[in-house]
């Protein structure tokens, strides 16, 4: 429920800029009394500050108002609904299969067994169709190997992974320009897994590599490896698959968080 005795932010702004032009006429009018400066000095001086302070307010009109309307409609919505609202999409391997029945939508999760980040190159005509507004890239184990006698199938080093990244990630922008592109972590495997694919160990090296990519080109990095040392105990026999809600509503947190960071930013 709102509170109604809460201050309006667009009155309160519309008195922050009648503040601000009030002090500047005061400039203007009165500093050539003082002998200092030339009228016409002052009043371009004015109006300079006055414009300056025009464009910042405006643009924290825009930002204030925009996160102020996403706290009323998101009023009381859970997680699932939130992302939904967000318009939040998910592509990746078989881990993000179990997003089918988490609570968002089915038809915004896009998931597929051994899938590699070329699976976003096939699959880029339905991304321009659905213009995500958000869309996170979930994918890595197969990318680095899933099994180590199928070496056709996977990036030899991480600078080589990156560099491929970057060739899908420009490919959704030319498709999809308004979409709002996050790349998650490689969600590291536990032990047991390590004897299928050794590469897997280096994990860490991996993602440090895509998240100082995400840092230089605008793209969203989602950091979920809390997850394998934090539900570890829920993850499958095989080391490496994981279908607990509880996990799934983590690394939905997870994406809320920085979609809500850059949505709004």
């Amino acid at each position: 429920m709102k509170n109604r005795n809460s201050v309006n932010p667009i009155f309160s702004i519309i008195i922050m800029l009648a503040s601000v032009i009030l002090i500047v006429l005061g400039i203007i009018v009165f500093i050539p009394f003082f002998g200092k400066t030339s009228s016409t000095e002052t009043v371009q001086q004015g109006v300079q500050f006055l414009q300056e302070q025009e464009h910042k307010d405006i643009t924290g009109i825009d930002s204030e108002l925009r996160k102020q309307t996403a706290r009323e409609d998101t009023e009381g919505m859970d997680l699932w609904e939130k992302l939904n609202f967000y318009d939040t999409y998910i592509m990746g391997d078989s881990r993000c299969e179990p997003f089918f029945w988490s609570g968002l939508q089915m038809e915004h999760v896009w998931a597929e067994k051994s899938a590699t980040i070329k699976y976003i190159g096939e699959h880029i005509e339905e991304i321009a169709a659905a213009r995500p507004g958000n869309l996170v890239l979930s994918f890595g184990m197969n990318d680095m190997g899933m099994y180590v006698y199928d070496p056709e199938n996977y990036w030899e080093t991480e600078a080589d992974y990156v560099e491929a990244y970057d060739y899908y990630v420009n490919l959704i922008r030319d498709a999809s320009p308004d979409t709002n592109i996050y790349i998650n972590s490689i969600i590291p495997v536990l032990d047991v897994a390590l004897d299928s694919q050794p590469r897997w160990a280096y994990v860490d090296v991996w993602n440090a590599a895509l998240q100082e990519y995400c840092s230089e080109n605008d793209v969203g990095y989602i950091d979920t490896t809390f997850i394998t040392y934090m539900y570890g105990d829920l993850f499958d026999d095989d080391g490496v698959h994981f279908y607990s809600q509880t996990v799934l509503d983590s690394w939905g947190e997870a994406i809320l968080e920085e979609v809500e960071n850059r949505v709004y930013r």
